[in-house]
């Protein structure tokens, strides 16, 4: 509304009216004598401008305008460039884009997440620019942090928007909680007049204790500073029923394999929206040269809307060498998704893998502690076959199948008559021994003679004598048993304990080398001795025979030899299981190990070999593996002059370095050295992609070298593999419900969630907050306020009497 007003002089209309009157009566009352009518006329003119110019600036006449208008305030507009936008919009009425990947495809087939993100931001700039132009706009992105991307008026903001058709949204982390803190930072300056939100609302931000942030708290800023929070919800939601997945998950990231064996490969099938749909599953062999083979196939059919199994596939280890096993679902039709049907494990394939046959009578500790440590061997296959005594009225049982030419590759009688195996039986095993099958005794009550051995076909095999007389009938208790009353029991052919077990010949068997500061004697003396022993009748003077381990007073303990091709092996204890009980768990697994393979003709040294472990094989852009190389050697100088170096090598073949840190310690005449580094993804405790030393999604070999001087070079190769497996990419379905409630916290401020859809309903309320805002806002404009107005009053005015004068002076008047 516009209306007129003065301002006189001395703030009195009166005195401007007398002051007026005034100085109208001085112009036009004084003239001139003898003016003619015309120049009189013009004389009377200029006086009277001039005077109604003073009147003019004695009166000082107003122009005041009334309106409502809103406050200046700033809009602040959030966008989300977390890398969830890549994933499907699931928006039915989108337009396709040609330009649209098979990684991208939306639901619908066309938009992703990200291009309808862009088309609800040009929507609302173009619906807001209609409004006052006291609203300015803050534009911010946000992945894990926030910054802003743009700020300025509508049409600045509008004009650069433009430029996000090649930005690529490609942050690891979607933190919430970080645009909203960033617009109350700008509060601070400027008037908010309200926050738009832009996301899938898929909130993945971890915070220091390993949970995810919640962005409530920071909602709650908002609300208490009474700015509303209007959310804009992108892609679909949970209950849209247009989401189909098949993911397979839970592969382990190695296996060690041996040529021949069978090994079970378990893994997980998750499946969604494929019930009663038949899915392919395929596990494929790719060796160092890229040639393919399949390994297993199987087919599911899930039963459920929601189906989720653990499979269990048996294979067969290949050739030896290094492959990659990949296990991977044939995409079945409408899959939303591609990128998580297949998961990748490398496995180590190893020459002569061993088939073990265990023949046991009596369900003792000694053959649970031993099957345990030899099923920790992925090289080995065990049949436990268990012979009750109380079957004997049934002996020999039929082993026809287990004793077939190259069915096992080692043989273990465990405590077990003769009898329950019978001649013709133990002829076989001797015969399979002759060529190349090993044998394994170990001592127990029916063992060696107390157990008829040493009247059978197989004593020719053993590297042991064995005392007839001990022999004790199958079945029933032991007979002829020594002992006063009250002592213990000891049995024919036993020796009472405590049983110490010493070195008597340095061998790979008893070489553990568990602890480097000790030697092996010292090692085995540090054992706690055995409950008991079987009382051989000493070694067998052969070629080959030795005698491993004693008592201590030459009383052998362990004696090992050769029959024909194969090895033989005989143990008089049966007690290793309390090395287990007594802490001692790794020199029993590490025993039990280099038995076998010994027996196996596969001596394990590791003197001056470099060991190479990670603590991941597959880790994902964002994790950190940390790898460990070791040497062991006898030579305490050579580690030391050692140059170590670490380098990762893509499949393409491109090389780059790694820092490592090395530490050797020396004992026992021996010395361990090891290098530390970790290898890490390209998001790992980085915003993007820019961590000079992370490594983008693919595979990798780690390849470590120590340079000794003067020695053989040793290397150690390990491959590894970074995978795009962010929890941005995780969660296909947005979390619409979130966003609802971080709107719903601001409702009484005006706060309000909408659908990507629902941006002309946005704008509408968005206007109308702004109206709520208006205040009265009165401008006045005054004559001479101004410099311009003040010098076109004393312009006019001076020039007029000027004018005036002028002409009297050239008239002859003045």
């Amino acid at each position: 509304m516009m209306r007129l007003s003065y301002d006189p002089i001395y703030n009195s209309g009166i005195t401007g009216l007398i002051l007026t009157t005034v100085v109208i009566a001085l112009l036009f009352r004084i003239m001139p004598i003898g003016v003619s009518r015309r120049r009189r006329r013009i004389l009377l003119a200029l006086r009277g401008v001039a005077a109604l110019t003073l009147v003019l600036a004695m009166l000082r006449p107003s122009f005041v305008r009334t309106d409502n208008r809103p406050d200046t305030a700033t809009l602040a507009i959030a966008f989300d460039s977390s890398r969830s936008m890549t994933l499907a919009s699931g928006d039915p009425s989108a337009p396709t884009d040609a330009t649209s990947t098979a990684e991208t495809e939306g639901i619908s087939g066309g938009e992703n997440r990200w291009q309808q993100q862009r088309r609800a931001l040009e929507s609302l700039t173009t619906g807001l620019s209609s409004l006052d132009g006291n609203l300015n706009l803050a534009l911010y992105r946000f992945d894990s942090v926030s910054d802003q991307f743009v700020g300025g008026s509508i049409v600045e903001v509008s004009k650069s928007l433009a430029s996000l058709q090649s930005f690529e949204p490609d942050g690891r982390q979607t933190n919430l909680s970080a645009p909203l803190e960033s617009a109350l930072a700008t509060s601070r300056s400027t008037p908010l007049a309200g926050i738009v939100l832009l996301s899938d609302g898929t909130q993945t931000m971890m915070g220091e204790t390993g949970q995810t942030i919640d962005p409530v708290s920071s909602a709650k800023w908002v609300a208490a500073i009474g700015v509303p929070l209007w959310t804009v919800a992108l892609g679909p939601t949970a209950l849209s029923g247009r989401n189909r997945d098949v993911a397979i998950s839970s592969l382990p990231e190695t296996f060690r394999m041996f040529t021949g064996n069978e090994t079970g490969i378990s893994f997980e099938i998750q499946t969604r929206g494929y019930e009663g749909t038949p899915i392919e599953l395929t596990m494929m062999w790719i060796d160092d040269t890229g040639r393919q083979s399949i390994a297993a196939t199987r087919t599911i059919v899930p039963d459920h809307d929601v189906h989720r199994e653990p499979m269990q596939v048996p294979v067969i280890a290949p050739e030896p060498g290094q492959y990659r096993l990949i296990v991977g679902a044939r995409s079945p039709a409408g899959e939303t998704d591609i990128t998580n049907d297949q998961q990748l494990s490398f496995v180590d394939v190893r020459a002569g893998g061993g088939r073990v046959l265990y023949l046991e009578g009596t369900p003792r500790l000694e053959q649970r502690y031993l099957r345990r440590a030899l099923r920790r061997f992925p090289d080995l296959e065990l049949t436990y076959r268990w012979i009750p005594r109380d079957t004997s009225s049934r002996w020999p049982i039929d082993l026809t199948d287990d004793l077939q030419p190259g069915q096992f590759d080692v043989i273990i009688l465990g405590d077990l008559h003769s009898a329950a195996v019978g001649d013709e039986q133990l002829e076989r095993i001797a015969g399979l021994v002759a060529e190349g099958t090993a044998l394994l005794t170990l001592g127990g009550e029916r063992a060696y003679g107390p157990g008829g051995y040493a009247n059978t076909p197989l004593a020719k095999t053993f590297p042991v004598q064995m005392d007839e007389g001990a022999s004790q009938r199958p079945g029933v208790m032991p007979e002829n048993l020594s002992g006063e009353a009250g002592d213990d029991v000891l049995l024919p052919g036993q020796l009472a304990g405590p049983v110490p077990l010493r070195i008597a010949t340095p061998h790979p068997i008893t070489n553990i080398d568990v602890d480097a500061s000790l030697s092996a004697s010292e090692e085995w003396s540090a054992l706690p001795d055995m409950p008991g022993a079987n009382e051989l009748a000493g070694a067998k003077v052969a070629p080959g025979v030795q005698v491993l381990l004693d008592n201590g007073t030459a009383v052998p303990m362990m004696v090992v030899g050769e029959f024909g091709q194969g090895r033989v092996a005989s143990l008089a204890f049966d007690s290793t299981w309390i090395w287990w009980t007594s802490g001692a768990s790794e020199f029993h697994r590490r025993f039990w190990r280099q038995l076998m393979l010994w027996l196996l003709s596969r001596e394990e040294s590791t003197d001056g070999e470099l060991e190479l472990a990670l603590t991941r094989q597959r880790l994902s852009t964002t994790e950190t593996s940390v790898f460990t190389a070791t040497q062991v050697g006898g030579d305490p100088t050579a580690s030391n002059s050692g140059s170590w170096t670490a380098e990762i090598v893509s499949d393409s073949g491109e090389r780059r370095p790694v820092k490592i840190s090395t530490t050797s310690k020396s004992g026992g005449g021996r010395t361990r050295t090891e290098a530390t580094g970790e290898i890490s993804g390209n998001a790992a405790g980085t915003r993007d992609d820019s961590g000079p030393d992370g490594l983008p999604p693919g595979i990798y070999q780690l390849q470590v070298t120590l340079d000794n001087q003067g020695s053989e070079t040793a290397v150690a190769v390990k491959p590894f593999q970074v995978v795009d497996d962010t929890r941005e990419l995780a969660a296909r379905n947005a979390d619409h419900a979130l966003l609802d409630r971080l709107a719903l916290m601001t409702e009484a401020s005006g706060g309000e969630a909408f659908r990507a859809d629902q941006i002309p309903e946005l704008i509408t309320r968005i206007e109308t907050q702004r109206r709520r805002t208006e205040r009265v806002v009165i401008e006045k404009w005054r004559l001479g306020d101004n410099p311009l107005s003040g010098w076109i009053v004393f312009a006019l005015f001076a020039g007029c009497l000027c004018g005036e004068w002028t002409l009297r002076r050239r008239w002859g008047l003045a």
